[in-house]
């Protein structure tokens, strides 16, 4: 069964193009406008841009690692092996490290679960509180990270 639009449309057609010919042709046409039109909305791009961009790439020298970012992986990496080290010498024993960390997980979930029945607990009593701060907490932060991002974006240098 047709739909009204579909019955629209074939009337215009049949008002427009009297047999069946010469509907197809009027089909062809208008689907190749359709295309066309598509084409202006979205153009595709010349033919040798992936080639202009790659030369610029290519010229373009790589940005070298802020010395602070340096400084920070080494700081992580010293503290990662302090960590470890700490925790090899500390038991003396392999076995002991297996089992520190196993505490270190065990008592990691406890502290998951507390918080977990403290927030439920917390919801019951005081949902609408709760929702109040933690909703100011979370426009606190996100201008605070606005404010963080809107001062380095300052320090941007863009380059065509």
């Amino acid at each position: 069964m047709s739909t009204p639009e579909e019955l629209e449309l074939e009337q215009l057609l049949k008002e427009l193009a009297p047999t069946e010919a010469e509907r197809a042709q009027l089909l062809e046409e208008h689907r190749q406008l359709e295309k066309d039109l598509l084409r202006l909305a979205d153009p595709m791009p010349p033919p040798d841009f992936l080639h202009k961009v790659m030369a610029k790439v290519a010229v373009a020298p790589a940005r070298a690692p802020a010395k602070s970012e340096v400084l920070v992986a080494v700081v992580i990496v010293i503290a990662a092996l302090a960590a470890s080290s700490f925790a090899f010498f500390a038991t003396g024993d392999l076995g002991e490290v297996g089992l520190q960390f196993t505490r270190l997980v065990l008592q990691l979930r406890d502290t998951v679960v507390g918080l977990g029945s403290a927030i439920s607990a917390l919801w019951r009593t005081a949902a609408l509180p709760l929702t109040i701060g933690l909703g100011a907490a979370l426009a606190t932060f996100l201008l605070a990270f606005k404010r963080v991002l809107h001062n380095s974006l300052h320090e941007v240098k863009v380059v065509s």
